[in-house]
């Protein structure tokens, strides 16, 4: 167990993402449908080593969001993603699940997740102190957490940035781009930033009502890591709010 989870006394296994050539023989696979409960939950609450590859993969959000090739067709999802400009009639399918005003509203939030892969490998989530043990090529880290522990992480995330802007997003995106492929892009830039998911509606169905995800790039959970002796999470006030605030005592 590392300073930081002891600290925020984290119940859930901190999660590593990385990726395979091939599905391992000692993962689970994915289950039918949403990957969120089959892998990121499985390993979060159980500990187990998950995987899919794009065969195992059925859910559309699935494919772009744990990396096997990205949006297929962006004007077409941009409508799936929004309300139909009136008097609108085309192929897309149903009437638009109304998230966006319209289309060009849609297509400004999607364009921000990159295309990742060609859907020739494996994802994997393991916990990240076996994965960290046996010297896997992690590129991001997931927590799920309450707002308490989340708020700690993020303060964390921004304790020794030194550059403009908040250390932290919280994008429009399915639950999978939230974990994986947004963070994961965000690993390629000089600057990361922490990613806040489960904001998938669809998706929120497979957590706890006060859980979130908080998603980082690896180079960004090794500062993270580096920045606890020290700081505010060895300040006394600091951990007696955080103990009040999760109610330690009760």
């Amino acid at each position: 167990m590392s300073l930081l989870t002891d600290i925020l006394k984290i119940e859930n296994h901190v999660v590593a993402i990385y990726r395979s050539p091939a599905m391992p023989e000692d993962a689970d696979p994915a289950g039918p449908k949403c990957c969120i409960p089959s892998l990121l939950m499985k390993c979060a609450r159980l500990g187990r080593k998950c995987t899919a590859d794009r065969e195992h993969v059925t859910c559309h959000g699935a494919v772009s969001g744990l990396g096997f090739g990205g949006i297929p067709d962006r004007e077409r999802t941009s409508y799936s993603l929004s309300s139909f400009p009136e008097g609108f009639e085309g192929t897309h399918h149903g009437s638009g699940k109304r998230y966006f005003a319209d289309p060009e509203c849609a297509r400004m939030q999607i364009d921000g997740v990159k295309d990742i892969g060609d859907g020739k490998d494996a994802i994997v989530f393991q916990d990240l102190e076996d994965a960290e043990r046996e010297g896997r090529a992690i590129e991001v880290v997931v927590f799920v957490v309450d707002p308490t522990r989340l708020s700690a992480l993020m303060q964390l995330a921004s304790y020794s940035k030194r550059t403009k802007g908040p250390a932290s997003i919280a994008p429009f995106g399915h639950a999978c781009q939230q974990i994986y492929a947004i963070p994961r892009a965000e690993g390629e830039s000089d600057d990361p930033r922490g990613v806040i998911g489960m904001t998938d509606m669809y998706a929120r169905r497979y957590v706890g009502t006060d859980m979130m995800t908080y998603a980082v790039p690896y180079s960004l959970y090794r500062r993270m890591i580096g920045d606890v002796p020290g700081s505010f999470l060895q300040d006394e006030k600091y951990l007696g709010n955080l103990g009040k605030a999760l109610r330690l005592s009760e």
